[in-house]
């Protein structure tokens, strides 16, 4: 996303076939399995961490755990720098549309907090949790979008399915591709390409 926000400053186009690599949450295996791959063919990617799980079981708001999957620890984080950018996913998975704008307020400045207590090096990007934000137009999502702007965030990125025309029409609503681990080969490039499986 740095890489994005810097040709968009020099006023730059996108190399033809641009893609941006992003991954929720930080799951250990985006350090087991995804970090060797990237170093392997000289990628990068962005991974949206939930920071106030750093090193822990997940654990979204207390309504879900499962001991079998941890998030990367301090140590993992300062590691893959190299080839992955963190970014923000929240303090603890909250779904911002079902949260108040004070309660948004807060949530920044704890994730805040933690980067600076941690010393951590992320890109004030924002992957919105279950891709919820304030989606209707008007007054609410104009305050909200000023206070992501008031916490310094540049990009928010929701799921759309669609792929984005850059410069980026909306930087608080960039769309992604969501890619599962249950899509065939096929289904992926049509993703890739159409930023959909369906033509019609």
């Amino acid at each position: 996303m740095s890489e994005v926000d810097e040709l968009k400053n020099k006023n730059l186009k996108l190399a033809p076939r641009t893609v941006v690599l992003t991954f929720d949450d930080g799951f250990l295996d985006n350090y087991i399995e995804l970090y060797p791959l990237l170093q392997q063919f000289n990628f990068k990617a962005v991974c949206f961490m939930v920071l106030g799980r750093i090193g822990q079981d997940v654990d979204w708001n207390g309504k879900y755990v499962n001991a079998n999957m941890k998030l990367m620890d301090k140590q993992q984080l300062l590691k893959i720098g190299s080839h992955i950018e963190l970014g923000y996913h929240t303090f603890k998975h909250d779904n911002y549309a079902d949260l108040t704008l004070e309660e948004i307020e807060k949530d920044l400045q704890l994730c805040q907090e933690i980067i600076k207590k941690e010393n951590l090096n992320v890109f004030p990007a924002l992957a919105y949790t279950y891709g919820g934000y304030y989606r209707k137009k008007g007054e609410k999502q104009k305050l909200f979008f000023e206070l992501l702007n008031k916490y310094g965030i540049k990009y928010a990125l929701r799921i759309g399915n669609r792929i984005n025309i850059f410069p980026l029409r909306n930087k608080y609503v960039v769309q992604r591709i969501d890619i599962r681990g249950t899509d065939s080969m096929e289904d992926f490039k049509k993703k890739v390409i159409l930023g959909r499986k369906k033509i019609f």
